[in-house]
């Protein structure tokens, strides 16, 4: 018999390995951290009425500022680098501030010699505008902001040649803008969209619901022709899309509490958030495996080993299952809420496979139902897994 230390340590490293794994899984939901990614930030919507003000104070303050202090003819790129640069989030404000802040400045200082030297035609126009696209389409940056190089270049042409000084002082209203819109967004940050990403989840795990009631409904009632298909292979196809939009809506809450002090609470839960993503995505893959194999099953007079009306309990049970782990209404449970009792429904489902392949003399002449009631079971187990909050590796199944 094992000594009680070396059970500890077995279990230990167990604990430690499910651990690992999660976070694993944890860092691939959410987006990379690193400057290069940051640089890759495109502008968001405007949103909210909240944000709307946000933006509309930073950009006048950087105009009365710019007008106050810059030499410039035209104190504009400030005020404009504040209406382009305030975003939802400190993080992606910072990101898109460095791609204007970069790009205008370094359009505006070439385009600034350029025009200076060479006086303003439209084959220098043409020219200008050539040379900045080409430059801009060589950073490592996002659409929006390789395109503040040529912006800026047409603003600098469209404006005229003006003295060194002014010049310097229009790359200097940039900074300007930028790093007010920067102040603006981290001194009046908004909260991180929990209850948007809460919504995206509850509506994932509903539709999940759903397509298993849908098949109950259509099995029981529907009769099909050859070449028809249940209309239950459309709410399954739905499921991509919920699972895009709540890996959506995680990223969002994951990148507006970068910097953001009104976001540490929504920080500690993002590992939860991530795991439930994954989870749903999971479970879901399987209910869409389910719903094509029933779909390829029932209703064409055929007579399938697994009838419908045990079929329809199973789904029942799913469903129920699903609840239990994953909640009901707006709020999505996450974490550990206990292994849920479904030993009984895991006996019947091996009881359904074993009693299929012998009343119809072996697994080969009932292949599609006995496939059919492993899917159930993987559904199971991965429901199971989501109430214990601990990963179930069911390899590509």
């Amino acid at each position: 018999m094992p000594a009680t230390g070396s059970l500890d340590k077995a279990n230990a490293r167990t604990l430690t390995a499910m651990a690992t794994k999660q976070q694993d899984l944890v860092n691939s939901l959410l987006p990379d951290d690193s400057w290069s990614d940051m640089l890759l930030k495109r502008p968001a919507g405007l949103g909210s009425i909240e944000h709307v003000i946000r933006i509309t104070l930073a950009a006048t303050v950087a105009w009365v500022i710019a007008t106050h202090l810059s030499q410039s003819t035209l104190g504009i790129f400030a005020p404009i680098t504040a209406l382009m640069v305030v975003q939802t989030s400190p993080w992606s404000a910072l990101g898109v501030s460095l791609q204007r802040i970069l790009g205008t400045s370094i359009g505006v200082f070439l385009a600034s010699i350029y025009i200076n030297a060479a006086g303003l035609y439209w084959w220098t126009f043409l020219i200008g505008v050539l040379v900045s696209l080409l430059i801009a389409r060589l950073l490592p940056f996002s659409i929006g902001g390789q395109l503040q190089i040529p912006i800026a270049v047409v603003f600098v042409l469209a404006l005229g040649p003006g003295s060194i000084e002014q010049d310097l002082w229009r790359v200097l209203d940039v900074f300007l803008g930028g790093a007010i819109a920067l102040l603006a967004v981290v001194l009046w940050p908004n909260r991180p969209p929990v209850a948007k990403l809460q919504s995206a989840l509850a509506a994932y795990r509903d539709a999940q619901l759903e397509l298993l009631r849908a098949m109950k409904t259509e099995i029981a009632t529907t009769d099909l022709i050859t070449g028809e298909h249940h209309d239950f292979l459309a709410q399954a196809r739905q499921l991509r899309e919920r699972a895009d939009e709540s890996r959506a809506a995680l990223i969002d809450v994951a990148e507006a509490t970068h910097l953001n002090l009104r976001g540490r609470h929504a920080r500690v839960q993002l590992p939860e958030f991530a795991v439930s993503v994954q989870r749903l995505s999971n479970i879901a893959l399987q209910i869409r495996g389910v719903a094509g194999l029933a779909n390829a099953l029932y209703d064409r007079n055929l007579h399938p080993a697994l009838d419908e009306e045990t079929f329809g309990s199973f789904l029942d049970q799913l469903a129920n299952s699903l609840e239990s782990a994953a909640g009901t209404g707006d709020i999505v449970l996450t974490g550990v809420v206990g292994r849920l009792p479904d030993q009984a429904f895991a006996d019947s489902l091996r009881a359904a496979a074993t009693g299929a392949a012998e009343s119809h003399g072996g697994a080969g002449s009932v292949l599609e139902s006995v496939s059919l009631i492993g899917r159930l079971d993987f559904t199971r187990q991965q429901i199971q897994g989501y109430a214990q909050g601990t990963p179930v590796d069911l390899g590509n199944t």
